[in-house]
């Protein structure tokens, strides 16, 4: 693992632990103040930033930063604890094996959702991920935060290696995770 690599996991892991707590806390004006960027036109709210800015890496770097706001904005609107592991390929297939009525188990509206939010590129990700996060708060399905913010930094990346395995865990159930360096371990 590069020493870069490494630094920014203690970041993320650090930022996860903070807004763990604030939950925990019942910290509404921190949550609500949290939940403010998903309106912000840049995605990043200044109420939001002394909840995000001292976890934030001291390189600049403006994709990683509205990164973390976003992570830190969805996480206020779905704070629920328990999922550890839990990606949102998990979730949407979850969800979809809970779907009644005809066609049980698999739900085209649902998976056209889950193969638009495969496709979006870095710039509409936040809109699709809101949209995928009140789902799951809908449906009462825990996320793995640290885990999202690691595929959302990683969400660029020529390979679509974060793409690939989301699928991978959505149509197969697959539990393979991505390494430090983007490849996938079993």
């Amino acid at each position: 693992m590069t020493d870069v690599r490494k630094t920014q996991d203690d970041h993320v892991a650090r930022f996860i632990s903070r807004l763990r707590k604030l939950a925990e806390n019942e910290d509404r004006g921190a949550l609500a103040a949290l939940r403010r960027s998903l309106q912000d036109r840049t995605g990043m709210a200044a109420a939001a930033c002394p909840y995000v800015v001292p976890s934030l890496p001291p390189s600049e770097d403006l994709y990683r930063d509205r990164a973390f706001f976003l992570i830190g904005a969805l996480f206020a609107l779905h704070p629920d604890p328990g999922g550890e592991g839990v990606s949102l390929g998990d979730a949407f297939r979850a969800i979809n094996a809970d779907q009644e009525g005809p066609g049980t188990g698999d739900n085209e509206s649902l998976r056209r959702r889950f193969v638009a939010l495969l496709d979006a590129d870095a710039e509409d990700l936040p809109n699709h991920l809101r949209h995928a996060v009140s789902l799951a708060r809908s449906k009462g399905k825990p996320l793995d935060w640290d885990r999202m913010l690691r595929d959302v930094l990683m969400w660029r990346g020529e390979s679509r290696r974060v793409q690939r395995q989301l699928a991978r865990e959505f149509w197969n159930g697959r539990h393979e995770t991505l390494d430090n360096e983007g490849e996938i371990s079993r």
